[in-house]
């Protein structure tokens, strides 16, 4: 596929969105870093080795994942490291990074957790998520408040690919003319076009999956309007997922199947075989 980019080869091979967010995640921790990012995020010089190891310990918490963010126009001011969950946040402004080494989780500050979009704009990872992601970032900020370019999201092939917290609603495939229902949907407290929907991050991928064709089939856009009960395999790369609904539970069979093409994950990469999931 030579030089072509992954987001577009991703684009011709019609390859799905449903069920490729990061999955089985639930507690976010975000730093905020205004220098150059390295391709992987952890490893980026302005943060020490021994503040690494500190946030690397965190990490060990299951469900647990951190994210680089930034915000233009916010050089020079005491950067902030906050923690997401879909019941609080919790946020420190630190002089320096090494003020992380102190910090106990446990013991900052909680108030329940507010609306924040993030966007991955890391283009040291992979050009599309800078060419892509930047452009949706300026589109979501001129519109919003609370808006963040982010660290690698996973999946650049979608870029731009937005997260959606305290919900952690993973979003590809975005393009500047969306911002607008994009928006609405954010504000209504609605998941949007569920052409764009990856997945819900607190699930994994055949949970993700379930979720969005339960809502293509019964038009139900509320974010909290579906429950997850259970998802039990069902025979090899089959899977029975239960929901709870306002009519009453209901049940969804998913698949895992080849796609029968080929694309890289990103950019420069191999080509790979695409998968993808299907209402069984």
């Amino acid at each position: 596929m030579g030089g072509q980019a992954c987001s577009v080869a991703s684009f011709e091979a019609n390859e799905s969105l449903v069920g490729t967010a990061v999955d089985s995640v639930d507690r976010w921790l975000l730093l905020e870093v205004t220098d150059t990012w390295a391709p992987k995020a952890l490893q980026s010089d302005a943060i020490a080795q021994a503040v690494r190891d500190r946030l690397a310990a965190w990490l060990e918490t299951p469900r647990s994942r951190l994210q680089l963010i930034r915000r233009p126009g916010r050089s020079g001011k005491r950067p902030l490291f906050m923690v997401v969950s879909s019941e609080e946040a919790r946020q420190a402004e630190l002089d320096r990074y090494e003020d992380l080494l102190d910090l106990d989780l446990q013991t900052m500050p909680a108030a329940p957790a507010e609306p924040l979009l993030l966007v991955c704009a890391h283009g040291r990872r992979d050009r599309c998520c800078a060419q892509h992601g930047s452009a949706v970032y300026r589109s979501l900020q001129a519109r919003l408040g609370d808006v963040w370019q982010t660290s690698h999201l996973g999946g650049h092939r979608f870029a731009a690919c937005v997260l959606s917290l305290p919900d952690g609603l993973m979003y590809g495939r975005l393009r500047a003319e969306h911002a607008d229902a994009f928006v609405a949907a954010h504000y209504a407290r609605e998941v949007g076009d569920l052409g764009l929907f990856r997945g819900r991050c607190t699930y994994d991928r055949p949970t993700q999956a379930a979720e969005i064709f339960l809502r293509g089939r019964t038009g139900e856009k509320a974010v909290d309007a579906i429950e997850w009960i259970e998802t039990l395999p069902d025979g090899e790369l089959t899977w029975r997922v239960r929901f709870r609904t306002a009519s009453g539970e209901q049940t969804i069979r998913v698949r895992r199947e080849a796609a029968g093409v080929m694309r890289p994950s990103s950019c420069g990469g191999d080509p790979e075989q695409v998968t993808r999931f299907l209402e069984a």
